[in-house]
């Protein structure tokens, strides 16, 4: 008897932990569209200076789109010869910096390059 409640609880821990698994993976997922929404920002000094401190070369020229989810995150498009071009995530009041990351899809370069 004690070994069936045993697996009795056992199972239904299994079952509300695969319920709760759907759930977070029904969740709907943002596009990067819809995540960084545009328009095309200039990058201000704060978040220059930000790349400076981690040694970011690659951003010589660059446009941002501020993230629709956390307002604190943009995204940047960087480039040093408008021929390649990479993505970094930065959040200057976190002080976090990431990338450098492929061109989002459906997100295209700034109009002004």
């Amino acid at each position: 008897m004690q070994r069936s409640k045993h697996l009795f609880r056992c199972g239904l821990i299994l079952f509300l932990l695969a319920a709760r698994a759907d759930d977070v993976s029904a969740q709907p997922k943002f596009l990067p569209s819809q995540q960084y929404p545009g328009p095309w920002l200039e990058v201000t000094a704060e978040v220059r200076d930000l790349l400076a401190l981690h040694q970011v070369s690659a951003c010589n020229q660059a446009a941002g789109r501020q993230s629709s989810r956390n307002s604190g995150e943009y995204l940047l498009y960087c480039t040093q010869d408008e021929k390649r071009w990479t993505s970094w995530r930065v959040e200057p009041l976190a002080h976090k910096v990431r990338g450098p990351g492929k061109l989002l899809e459906g997100i295209p370069l700034p109009d002004a390059y």
